[in-house]
């Protein structure tokens, strides 16, 4: 089993979507550990608080250089005759199995951030949950849409419910 994997520009997608959690915490932090840090509240407390907040801002600082690369070596799919495989994670990898005739709904969209850099996620809605297989060009999420729709036509009709 060759898992395919997603475009490139996945990881810069990921990247954006990271820095602007990061500078969003910074916002929030950066103040708060100024006004911690020039108040006169004397107290383990503040140290606490400071230190939690700098290993928080770190923390998403290598979220945002590191963690993309990593997760794009791991992200992979295969459409399969009857199921769909999704394997992801970075530190705990998953793979998730999907059976064709179980999809009810699959959803081809863009946010304001993959529009930009011209890629798509195909999301599939179960009884159970929804998948994605995000960071996908036009061309394959189009095919894999209309190839699973075709997939699931023809299950169903072989089991007489269309």
């Amino acid at each position: 089993m060759e898992y395919c994997k997603l475009d490139k520009r996945a990881v810069k997608s990921w990247r954006i979507g990271r820095l602007i959690a990061f500078l969003i915490l910074l916002l929030i932090t950066v103040p708060l550990g100024l006004f911690l840090g020039f108040s006169d509240w004397h107290s383990a407390w503040k140290l606490i608080l400071i230190g939690a907040m700098t290993l928080l801002d770190i923390y998403l600082f290598l979220g945002f250089l590191l963690y993309p690369e990593l997760e794009y070596r791991q992200w992979g799919y295969i459409v399969e005759e009857d199921r769909v495989v999704i394997r992801h994670g970075i530190f705990f990898v998953k793979k998730v199995i999907i059976p064709i005739i179980r999809i009810q709904n699959i959803t081809v969209s863009q946010g304001p951030v993959n529009r930009k850099l011209g890629i798509y996620s195909l999301e599939m809605s179960l009884a159970s949950g929804s998948f994605a297989i995000e960071g996908l060009n036009k061309e394959t999420a189009d095919f894999i849409s209309e190839n699973l729709k075709a997939k699931l036509y023809e299950r169903l009709q072989k089991k007489g419910e269309i």
